[in-house]
């Protein structure tokens, strides 16, 4: 009869699962949405970081353009001063392009999920 006693007093169901359907449900809804709502908001996070990489590889591709562009039009002295100008601002941007870190995120550790995105939205599908 100790046994049991000892059953009654833990309840490992009621803690985990509650007293009713309703309330495990409800329960297990809420962890389902708020792990999909992190997942997203990591999704999110990763998205802006590649954005702003972007952004920094473009300015660094229009220097170089312009840089080559001078090399081109104007042969060795005649632009020295926007020349200087040019590489110093190439400099900069390749600087500041390098300080964009990209957050890693595992996708394959959550699971497996597709996050779709269009234009009417964003989608996640765990498969």
């Amino acid at each position: 009869m100790a046994f049991n006693r000892d059953l009654n007093l833990k309840k490992p169901m009621v803690e985990d699962y509650s007293y009713s359907l309703e309330e495990a449900f409800n329960k297990g809804k809420n962890e389902t949405r708020d792990r999909y709502r992190a997942m997203l908001f990591m999704y999110q996070n990763q998205l802006e970081a590649i954005t702003a990489k972007h952004d920094e590889e473009r300015e660094v591709y229009r220097v170089q353009g312009k840089l080559e562009l001078l090399k081109e039009l104007f042969k060795k002295d005649a632009r020295r001063k926007e020349k200087n100008k040019l590489k110093t601002e190439l400099v900069l941007a390749k600087e500041k392009m390098d300080g964009v870190k990209i957050p890693y995120v595992d996708w394959f550790n959550f699971s497996f999920c597709v996050v779709l995105a269009t234009n009417i939205g964003i989608y996640l599908l765990v498969l």
